[in-house]
C-alpha cells in the first residue's frame, strides 16, 4: 500500500521524479495544470485545467446609494 493522497493539493508540484506513484493515487488527489506528471500517468480529468476562476468582489452598496440619491438631484 502506498501513501493515502487522498484530496492532497498537488497543484503546482513536479511529480517527474516519484516513485511508485500510481494513477489511483493521482485520482484521489487535487491538481491542475501546473502540475507536471511522470509520462507513464495521465493527468485526472478532474484537476483544473488553470488557475481557479476568482470571483468578482461583491459590489459596493454605498456606492450605489450615492449614485442614486446623485441622480435624483440631478433630475429635479
Amino acid at each position: 500500500m502506498g501513501a493515502d493522497l487522498r484530496d492532497a493539493d498537488l497543484a503546482g508540484a513536479d511529480l517527474t521524479g516519484a516513485l511508485f506513484l500510481t494513477q489511483a493515487q493521482l485520482n484521489a488527489a487535487k491538481g491542475d495544470a501546473a502540475t507536471t506528471l511522470p509520462p507513464s500517468l495521465t493527468r485526472p480529468a478532474h484537476w483544473q485545467a488553470g488557475p481557479p476562476p476568482r470571483q468578482a468582489p461583491a459590489p459596493d452598496r454605498s456606492q450605489r446609494t450615492r449614485t442614486g440619491e446623485h441622480l435624483r438631484a440631478l433630475r429635479h
